[in-house]
């Protein structure tokens, strides 16, 4: 897990691990990364107020004040999957996503924390889908994690996982190359492959360990008999730990890349970056001849500067650095409960209603004033009229002034009146014109804006269909035939989106809400 602190100007990004926790007090919004200080500590087992409390005494006790978090989950429970779908809106691309998970795990998806990110553009028969990566891990999972840092004190504001941290670094690669991403902690080791900067494959895997002055356990002599005339076996070299730790990693690197390479019918990657706990020459060497993969410097070492004086380099730290830097992008993976991401949202939805409501009582009170004076000022011009005395030419001016703007206020009148009529019958209008609108589709609202002798409108409407190929079908048949006619001018025609249909609002399919423009003269 891993995860990002705000507060003062500066931001705490912290990884935990199963047996380690780091942290990385920066400043958001430097490039590169400005990082003031790191601390590393090994992370406790149990309960997650005993978590808390230590996570509450480990960043008070190294002097970290920040409170907002960004947390990247790290656990065997947590898969990525790539999906195709129409595109969408988050909540329906978090729907769709949920129908497709159901038909692939046991687990029932109502207990699942399932949500995406589109990463690419493809064409399926003609029609243009998004390419997502899904993410999804059991729910309390991550509750438990939003209780654990409430409990330390903290805030959180996002959630994602340690390939889409590691993916948050810039990565000095073309479209088309694939690079690997390996990250080692002292029991496990996440590999990543990523195309193009977008995440393609990732793995965790178990790996112990062993430093290079540590030793392998003996192997007990099990009393083996030689037979008569037989050659006693060569005795076995002592492997160090650091040798048995490099062909672990040897072995699970080249399991993962064959995963891969079935995957992608393929792919290869052409170099790796290493972060966590740093490689030794031996694995170096290793991984060089028999992968015939280099390992290049991380680009976190690029991406992020260290303040004089401090431990370790970025690259130890690549984890918290990639959240640092993709903290803030709405359009990334958030894994923490709707209730949470929604709350933000709220209050900026209260804050702009009540500075409209504000602004509509202003405008209202000025126009209550404004014609509170007209009325009175009307009302005194009519009175000297009626006396019979000669009026004065400043009075005569605001008499002509009052008639010229009781002309503008009645036709202004006229106008609100007309625009507010309700347009329900555009369908009946649209077949007049030689142009019949399907039953499947309706119109919901129009504006018209006023520019000289014409009218430029919006025509917000909706279209419905079995499959997304059926509803873009019907629409461009309904442009095709309004276009022949050429009544409306300059007409264009937006999508707006598209989303499956639910079972309260019909027998399924999908529908489209559209916008049309177009232009209307004064003979219209």
């Amino acid at each position: 897990m891993s995860m990002t602190f705000g507060g003062k100007g500066r931001m705490l990004a912290l990884e935990i691990s199963p047996r380690v926790i780091r942290a990385a007090e920066f400043l958001p919004g430097t490039r590169p990364l400005k990082v003031q200080a790191v601390a590393t500590a090994d992370w406790p087992g149990g309960e997650p107020v005993r978590l808390a409390h230590f996570l509450r005494e480990f960043l008070e006790g190294r002097g970290f004040t920040a409170k907002k978090a960004v947390v990247s989950y790290l656990g065997p429970l947590i898969e990525h999957r790539i999906y195709t779908i129409p595109p969408a809106g988050a909540e329906s691309r978090d729907a769709l996503l949920r129908g497709k998970i159901a038909g692939e795990v046991s687990t029932p998806v109502s207990e699942l924390r399932v949500t995406g990110e589109v990463i690419g553009k493809v064409t399926e028969q003609g029609v243009d889908r998004d390419e997502v990566l899904a993410v999804f891990t059991p729910e309390f999972e991550i509750r438990r994690l939003v209780f654990l840092l409430v409990e330390a004190g903290l805030s959180p504001v996002r959630v994602t996982s340690v390939p889409l941290a590691l993916l948050g670094i810039p990565l000095d690669s073309g479209e088309d190359e694939i690079v690997g991403l390996l990250h080692a902690e002292p029991s496990r080791a996440v590999i990543c492959v990523s195309q193009g900067g977008k995440l393609r494959f990732a793995r965790e895997f178990p790996v112990e360990f062993l430093s290079a002055g540590e030793g392998v356990p003996e192997i007990p002599d099990h009393n083996v008999l030689d037979l008569p005339g037989g050659e006693s076996g060569a005795a076995v070299p002592h492997l160090s730990g650091e040798d048995v730790f490099a062909e672990r990693m040897v072995t699970e690197l080249t399991r993962s890349l064959l995963y891969y390479r079935q995957l992608s019918r393929g792919g290869g990657i052409q170099r790796l970056h290493w972060s966590g706990i740093p490689p030794s020459p031996r694995i170096v060497t290793r991984v060089s001849e028999r992968l015939k993969i280099a390992v290049e410097p991380h680009p976190a070492l690029a991406a992020a500067e260290f303040s004089p004086g401090l431990p370790g380099d970025a690259a130890e730290y690549a984890v918290p650095v990639g959240l640092a830097i993709s903290a803030e992008d709405p359009e990334k993976v958030n894994l923490l409960p709707p209730e949470y991401i929604h709350r933000k949202r709220r209050w900026g939805n209260y804050a702009a209603v009540a500075a409209i409501a504000a602004a509509f009582l202003i405008a209202n009170a000025v126009l209550y004033m404004g014609l509170h004076n007209a009325e009175k000022r009307y009302r005194e011009t009519l009175e000297s009229a009626r006396s019979g005395a000669n009026l004065h030419p400043a009075l005569e001016k605001d008499f002509l002034h009052w008639v010229s703007l009781r002309d503008i206020v009645r036709e202004a009148s006229a106008g609100e009146q007309m625009l507010g009529a309700p347009f329900t019958r555009w369908k009946d209008c649209f077949a007049a014109l030689g142009a019949p609108v399907p039953r499947e589709m309706a119109f919901s609202r129009l504006s018209l804006e006023r520019q000289d002798r014409e009218y430029r409108a919006r025509l917000y409407g909706s279209v419905r269909g079995a499959t997304p190929v059926e509803v873009q079908e019907r629409m461009n048949r309904f442009l095709s035939a309004v276009e022949k006619q050429g009544i409306l001018s300059d007409l264009r025609y937006e999508p707006i989106g598209m989303h499956p249909l639910g079972e309260k609002e019909g027998r399924g399919g999908y529908e489209q809400e559209f916008l049309l423009r177009f232009r209307l003269g004064e003979g219209t």
